[in-house]
């Protein structure tokens, strides 16, 4: 995928919010008054939240006018692990940091690349540990 350089000489490796899929999935199962939490929260992730990953860190920016921004570096990642979702057309990132913090990222478009490029970025052995397909 093509990276872009921002003024700060940050390289942008993937900036986007939550798969498509999954907010077209969501909608569809939404009818039933089961899934309809499911649904709620796709369109909220669909709407809200964005994540970017460049060379120098990882961002998590959500809420209505993304005031709400998470941000830390590669150096302080421990373990990338994935999970995919709808027979792997999307998938969810769950970064360990080396303080036990678990940052969950939902419904990532690329997840495996990305996945990979967390830990190339944090120089880790490229052992991308997956669990099997998930429902949605």
């Amino acid at each position: 995928s093509p990276t872009t350089t921002t003024t700060s000489g940050e390289t942008i490796f993937f900036d986007g919010g939550a798969h498509y899929g999954d907010l077209a999935a969501n909608l569809l199962l939404g009818f039933t008054l089961f899934w309809l939490p499911l649904t709620l929260a796709a369109v909220s992730r669909a709407m809200y939240l964005r994540y970017r990953f460049t060379n120098l860190r990882v961002s998590v920016i959500s809420g209505l006018t993304g005031q709400d921004r998470s941000d830390f570096g590669y150096n302080v990642i421990k373990d990338v692990q994935v999970v995919p979702r709808f027979i792997g057309e999307w998938g969810d990132v769950v970064i360990t940091l080396k303080d036990g913090t678990k940052v969950d990222l939902r419904s990532v478009p690329k997840f495996r690349e990305i996945a990979k490029y967390c830990l190339l970025m944090a120089q880790k052995p490229l052992v991308l540990n997956q669990t099997g397909p998930k429902a949605f």
